[in-house]
């Protein structure tokens, strides 16, 4: 995915592949283990795959291609 997670682009981009045949389905609570470790004193936690780490430490972790915004979505600096 070349876009932000929670961007319109994503969203139409995880739609086109859906058509396809090819989407992975989202992630539920229902795919995460009950006996997950989580990362002690965080307030937010945030799901990295095999364990709850605070968002900080999960940010650090994310390719910085993932946080590219289109000009399409970058409705400020339209103005």
């Amino acid at each position: 995915m070349r876009s932000a997670p929670y961007s319109l682009a994503a969203l139409r981009e995880y739609r086109r592949r859906k058509e396809q045949g090819k989407a992975t389905p989202p992630l539920t609570l229902a795919d995460i283990p009950p006996d997950t470790p989580i990362e002690e004193g965080i307030v937010l936690g945030c799901w990295n795959g095999q364990a709850f780490v605070s968002w900080e430490r999960w940010l650090a972790s994310q390719p910085a291609e993932a946080f590219r915004v289109s000009p399409e979505e970058d409705h400020a600096r339209a103005r």
